[in-house]
């Protein structure tokens, strides 16, 4: 693993509690029971850094039985939902390959008089007619924000 000298120098000056393994892939992580020094030497990013890196995780909060099962059920719906939602595309997907494969089965061969017709069809057209326009929405993971206007964050040129 090649390590620059700024590298070197931060890890250098981390405790040795919380110091990275460079011998193995994942980062050994500890915690210590006291609290890092305050006036040690280095920049402020380093303190911070190590006092993340130093930092005990939250506890998760106890969950009675009740809830427990709750939360079980409603994870195993969720997946449940995923799988019909991915299994329906995926069908979708299938019938219209299946059905566009039997389409080009069932054009002019070669030997007719009409063969230019599958050679045509075939054939992929890469132009800027043949792309959607520039206006047309897109389909994004996230929901519509209301009352977001883009042009607000638009730099204007002024010259």
């Amino acid at each position: 693993m090649n390590m620059n000298a700024t590298t070197t120098k931060i890890i250098s000056r981390l405790s040795r509690r919380t110091r990275i393994s460079i011998a193995g892939s994942l980062p050994v992580r500890s915690f210590s029971s006291e609290a890092p020094e305050e006036n040690t030497k280095g920049d402020r990013i380093t303190n911070i850094l190590t006092k993340a890196i130093d930092s005990k995780p939250r506890p998760r909060p106890a969950l009675s039985p009740e809830e427990k099962t709750k939360n079980h059920e409603i994870g195993r719906n969720y997946v449940i939902g995923r799988f019909k939602v991915h299994n329906k595309i995926h069908h979708d997907l299938a019938c219209k390959i299946r059905l566009k494969e039997h389409a080009i089965r069932m054009m002019p061969r070669n030997t007719d008089d009409l063969a230019y017709l599958r050679t045509q069809a075939l054939e992929i057209d890469g132009s800027i007619d043949t792309m959607p326009p520039l206006y047309r929405s897109i389909p994004l993971d996230t929901p519509p924000i209301a009352n977001f206007n883009p042009a607000q964050f638009l730099e204007k040129d002024e010259d």
